[in-house]
């Protein structure tokens, strides 16, 4: 699944060498450099509701337990 992620993720960053994607139980951690954080939030949060959209769609049609996209800004 974290592959399907960084397919998703990758055009939209600026420095995608600063991307990590880290797997937990049902969670997805995903953090970029700082300066990309806006990009993936995008305006009113519709690029990080689509992401997540885009991740339950992919747990149901895969038959995997739903997986939680969490953006960390550290």
């Amino acid at each position: 699944m974290s592959d399907f992620l960084k397919f998703l993720v990758t055009p939209l960053l600026s420095q995608p060498e600063k991307l990590s994607i880290s797997d937990g139980h049902t969670t997805l951690y995903l953090q970029v450099d700082p300066a990309d954080n806006g990009r993936i939030i995008g305006k009113h949060g519709a690029i990080i509701i689509a992401l997540r959209t885009m991740i339950r769609t992919y747990c149901t049609l895969r038959n995997l337990p739903y997986t939680t996209l969490i953006l960390k800004t550290e």
